[in-house]
């Protein structure tokens, strides 16, 4: 570099991205798009058909002498232990004695091409015990079956503030989940070593999650394994514990046939295996008095937790740390419902739990408003946080940078929110099928992690002699 030439990246520079012109004309390598190594095995995954059920048996002898084959595993031949759970334990790669969702990964070859790896799947035997599956959030919450321990947050006497008040009101809904549908689908490129090392190229959120679930299903010591990851298409976070399953799973291959092994799975394979956004069902119980403040209010969080917890408790626990919203009740009692259903365990999505909590409270101010027969946004001023008293949330958090009454105010002013509510209703007096509609909603978001420990980053910067920067 000459010393007349500008620092690529110097502060205070603006600095393009670096895969922007590549993403724009395609020129970006993703994992699938890198050139197979010689004798590069692709794999081919044999799902459980049923919800619920015993395995009591699994042939796989035909399909180890069928074309191209070069590995056949299943949870008997994991080296190391088959969990790969990144809060709690006992979250298998492999199904092993025990089915608990459609969907469930039993079995995995990798063959010279996928072709010849899924013709050899279709020729494993394994006889299955079909046992009652539990499918419902309501099932479940009823019959006690959750992931974990069910948490709640408490501040007050909820039950008596609600007993005292002059009016309270009952009720519940309920919300979806979606998949992440992210552009690259899961997958994962695993090159054994020397000895033990293992290469990994992963397409995940956490590569230090997979770095350490694939150590324990090898049976190998973290510094063993190294994981690459340069790009995403897309992840939102389905690829933060999910795309653990796929590198684990490529890595067993790649350790048993010693050879370069690439898992990618197929749009309806990812659909049906991986996990999606926790759906939710809420009932709640609130006392409020004529202006409509709330006094106290009772919120059950049922959420469909799946097979086994996965991230399901920082998936709650934000959703209890949000069922406040914007808004000071003096008196609150949040429970949470890991619910454990016979369905793929859902994980990380965009929220992280916090849209689901929101929905919560927001059904409450708008069931108030009805009840009172007042505008949702009297029903908002009089509950919102204040800034030198009604300031401290239900977790015990003060809210020290309140402007949510002034933003909302302004925010409503400056796009003349009153007027347009007026002429959406004149709009949609004049007709019958299509209809529009106007809204304006507060959102306090928590921006940090409820285990503080996990509020931190590093990074290692290299400063080269010519001044460079990686």
């Amino acid at each position: 570099m000459s010393e007349t030439e500008d620092i690529r990246g110097g502060v205070h520079k603006s600095t393009q991205h670096d895969s922007a012109i590549k993403h724009v004309v395609g020129d970006a390598v993703f994992i699938d798009d890198m050139p197979n190594l010689p004798e590069t095995q692709e794999v081919a995954l044999l799902l459980s058909p049923h919800a619920h059920a015993n395995i009591l048996s699994i042939d796989t002898s035909k399909a180890e002498a069928c074309t191209g084959v070069a590995a056949v595993i299943t949870a008997n031949d994991i080296p190391g232990v088959n969990d790969i759970a990144p809060v709690f334990s006992d979250e298998p790669v492999l199904a092993g004695a025990l089915v608990e969702y459609a969907g469930q990964p039993i079995a995995a070859i990798a063959a010279d091409n996928y072709d010849n790896a899924f013709a050899a799947i279709g020729t494993i035997k394994v006889i299955y015990e079909e046992l009652p599956a539990v499918l419902s959030i309501q099932e479940a919450w009823d019959k006690g079956q959750f992931t974990y321990e069910p948490p709640k947050i408490e501040s007050g006497d909820a039950e008596k503030a609600i007993k005292d008040a002059d009016f309270v009101v009952n009720g519940e809904i309920s919300c979806g989940g979606q998949d992440h549908f992210y552009l690259e689908s899961q997958i994962a490129l695993a090159i054994p070593g020397e000895g033990p090392d293992i290469l990994i190229y992963s397409s995940t959120q956490h590569p230090t999650e997979v770095q350490h679930g694939v150590s324990r299903v090898l049976g190998i010591n973290q510094n063993d394994v190294t994981v690459e990851v340069r790009r995403m298409g897309g992840a939102f976070g389905g690829k933060e514990s999910q795309s653990t399953i796929v590198g684990a799973i490529a890595s067993l291959l790649a350790y048993k046939c010693r050879k370069p092994v690439k898992l990618r799975l197929r749009r309806d394979e990812d659909m049906t295996a991986t996990g999606k956004r926790h759906d939710f069902l809420f009932k709640y119980k609130v006392g409020f008095n004529s202006t409509g403040k709330i006094e106290g209010a009772i919120i059950d969080m049922a959420a469909r937790s799946g097979n086994v917890a996965d991230l399901s408790a920082g998936v709650i626990g934000r959703a209890l740390c949000h069922g406040d919203n914007a808004y000071f009740i003096p008196h609150t009692l949040f429970r949470g419902w890991p619910c454990k259903t016979n369905t793929v365990s859902n994980t990380a999505f965009r929220g992280f739990g916090s849209p689901q909590g929101m929905l919560a409270i927001e059904t409450i101010i708008e069931h108030l408003a009805v009840e009172l027969k007042m505008p949702v946004e009297k029903i908002r001023s009089v509950n919102w946080y204040g800034t030198d008293d009604k300031n401290v949330t239900p977790y015990g958090q003060t809210v020290s940078d309140n402007i949510m009454p002034e933003i909302v105010d302004r925010l409503a002013s400056e796009v003349d929110l009153p007027s347009r509510r007026k002429a959406i209703d004149k709009y949609n007096a004049s007709h019958e099928t299509l209809k529009k509609g106007i809204a304006m909603m507060p959102v306090k978001f928590g921006i940090s992690f409820n285990a503080p420990a996990l509020n931190q980053a590093g990074a290692l910067v290299h400063v080269y002699t010519d001044g460079s920067v990686h």
